[in-house]
């Protein structure tokens, strides 16, 4: 009897270990599980994109210990011409661990670039974060659904009333462009600009003379920029692309610009000597009343043809100036062409020096020369004038010689 009490309770002691050690292995277990040394939270894993298109989310990592944590990351199955990745925040690069702090959560970025061209519809790309002894890790799984083209979404914003301008090579070209924040943070964004080789260009805040290579941008607000560009003199004319560029992390915005060079205006004047070569010799002499030929030169040292030049005259009353040709049609870069001026002055006209002014003009350009032209009389005139002066004195000798007898 007393052996069958006793069998008894050392069954009943056995049972009530064997469940008391089972309570404490299932507790610790539940504490381990509700102890992970971190969390990796995604914002999204089912994300639309399009060919070309950049895409970025913020990963967090949760430490809900008291001891700081080291986590390892890993990227895998990328898709072929894809680059994805995690990165670190203001400034951006790439890292493949993270130190969290007690109780404390740290912020990443995950950037995905896809190739101009994907073929496919749906991509899969597998991140993964574990501790530094290879104990705990978590994987999360990120699906990329491909649509035709580049998904419209919030970011960079650039306007421009006016995208295109038209003038001669030596001009400065200024575009005004609106640069919009469409987020809801505020942004610092990176300006640079793309142009031919050779060429200049500027970017400033409107009416400020500053030259910038970024702006700080609140949260929904614009910033107004000016664009400024200045060819090479010797570009030729034709139409060239300008593109502005602003970058924030992914965003990204670019704005095209066109520039159409017209080519430079320039046209200069003068006489010619021997190789049709310019002269300074602005000179000439001519007759009273009668009809003198001048001949000088007109050429285009711009880059762009001048066409309908035409000339004018500021002359002496009652002086006649008459050119051929009266107009030249074209003139092409680099070409000199003579024109004949015939000049005749009044009958009236007083021997001296006098100042003839040719003008020459088309819509594009202007120049002007300046003739200082010496009147002379005619040779008879001469002689008789002569004459009439030595017969006077003459006349006053005999006067002088009659009254010195008296």
């Amino acid at each position: 009897m007393f052996s069958r009490r006793l069998d008894f309770t050392r069954s009943s002691l056995i049972t009530m270990v064997f469940l008391l050690v089972s309570l404490c292995t299932a507790g610790s277990s539940n504490a381990a599980e509700s102890e992970k040394p971190f969390h990796l939270i995604l914002s999204f894993t089912d994300i639309t994109v399009g060919p070309g298109q950049e895409f970025e989310m913020d990963v967090d990592v949760v430490n809900p210990l008291e001891e700081p944590v080291l986590v390892l990351l890993k990227t895998e199955s990328i898709p072929e011409g894809w680059e994805a990745g995690f990165h670190s925040r203001y400034p951006s690069f790439p890292v493949r661990s993270v130190m969290v702090e007690g109780e404390k959560s740290k912020t990443l970025e995950f950037k995905v670039e896809l190739p101009d061209k994907v073929e496919g519809k749906l991509f899969e790309i597998k991140v993964s974060a574990t501790d530094r002894n290879g104990h705990n890790t978590q994987s999360e799984t990120i699906t990329f659904r491909l649509s035709p083209k580049k998904v419209e979404t919030g970011g960079l914003k650039t306007e421009s009333q006016y995208p295109d301008l038209t003038g001669p090579t030596n001009q400065t070209f200024t575009f005004s462009v609106d640069l919009k924040n469409d987020t809801d943070k505020d942004l610092t964004a990176a300006l640079t600009a793309e142009a031919p080789t050779g060429w200049r260009v500027r970017i400033k805040p409107q009416f400020e003379d500053n030259v910038i290579s970024s702006v700080a941008l609140k949260k929904d607000s614009s910033q107004t920029l000016s664009v400024e560009i200045d060819p090479p003199i010797l570009a030729k004319a034709g139409e060239y692309p300008v593109t502005f560029k602003a970058r924030s992390g992914s965003f990204t915005a670019e704005r095209e610009f066109k520039v159409n060079l017209t080519g430079t205006f320039d046209l200069i004047m003068g006489v010619p000597t021997i190789g049709n070569t310019l002269a300074l010799r602005l000179n000439t002499t001519v007759t009273v009343g009668k009809k003198t030929d001048v001949e000088f030169l007109v050429a285009n040292t711009g880059t762009a043809p001048l066409l309908n030049l035409a000339f004018d005259t500021r002359k002496p009353e009652g002086w006649s100036v008459e050119f051929e040709p009266k107009k030249i049609d074209s003139l092409k870069p680099g070409d000199i062409k003579k024109v004949m001026t015939t000049i005749q002055t009044s009958d009236r006209t007083v021997a001296g020096d006098y100042l003839l002014t040719i003008s020459s003009d088309s819509p594009d350009a202007r120049s002007s020369i300046d003739f200082r032209v010496t009147v002379a009389t005619p040779t008879l005139w001469g002689w008789i004038g002569a004459g009439i002066v030595a017969a006077v004195i003459l006349g006053l000798g005999m006067v002088f010689v009659r009254l010195g007898r008296r």
